[in-house]
């Protein structure tokens, strides 16, 4: 009797004992899982890019606007080349700081979109410049104060020399300069050069060029993937500019 006594104990302890074993082995297995209300780590989780329409709608109205209000100065004051020079007296005389801000504001806007679709797409968000300019100086101060407050790339300036040859700025005159996140000459381009690779500029190079047009501003295009032309100008030149450097 006793040894039948001995044997259910005996079975009891060795129950219990597997028992804490089996939920020790629980508490120690990695969880498949993560502890969350919400586990799952599907595609649907992953935010997706909606390009702000209403921001860009507004930026290009404003920008389209001033435009237009330049352009009917022009035909209004048909001073220099093609109306170059009243386009220059309507940004001296017809804006004001608060037309300087709204224009800011639209750039940065459409700006900011591009580098968004060009962060996900490299073919996409391109943006060029087009600087009119009296002289080098005032070409550089486009460049130096568009591209960084734009969060542009910096490249490398080209056409400063002929035949590797320094030229002197004031030696120039009145310059065009073409700026291009995307790069400044296409294969086409490089073939008729005769550069070959050596003309292949990374994004952010631009080409400076002399120009014998009236027109001194900036003229800005963005490429965003809604495939709508957006080109204005001229702009500006000083528009990055602190109202106290002026």
């Amino acid at each position: 009797m006793k040894y039948l006594v001995f044997l259910i104990q005996l079975c009891q302890i060795i129950s219990l004992a597997q028992g804490f074993m089996q939920a020790h082995s629980l508490n120690q297995r990695p969880s498949i899982y993560p502890l969350s209300s919400s586990p799952s780590t599907t595609q649907d989780s992953i935010p997706v890019y909606t390009p702000n329409t209403e921001a860009i709608q507004k930026a290009t109205e404003i920008l389209t606007r001033y435009d237009q209000l330049q352009v009917q100065y022009m035909k209004e004051n048909p001073i220099g080349m093609g109306g170059g020079t009243a386009a220059l007296q309507f940004l001296q005389t017809q804006i004001t700081p608060e037309d300087r801000e709204q224009m800011r504001q639209a750039v940065v806007t459409l700006v900011s979109e591009a580098h968004q679709q060009r962060a996900r797409n490299s073919s996409e968000g391109r943006i060029m410049l087009g600087i009119c300019a009296e002289n080098v100086d005032e070409a550089l101060l486009g460049l130096k104060t568009w591209v960084p407050a734009l969060a542009l790339p910096r490249g490398l300036l080209h056409g400063m020399d002929v035949d590797g040859k320094p030229v002197p700025p004031e030696e120039l005159g009145a310059v065009y300069v073409k700026y291009n996140t995307g790069g400044c000459m296409t294969f086409t381009q490089m073939r008729q050069s005769g550069m070959g690779f050596d003309a292949l500029w990374r994004p952010g190079d631009a080409v400076l060029e002399m120009y014998d047009g009236d027109f001194r501003g900036i003229y800005f295009n963005v490429e965003l993937n809604d495939n709508e032309f957006r080109q204005f100008g001229v702009l500006p030149t000083d528009l990055f500019l602190e109202e106290e450097e002026w």
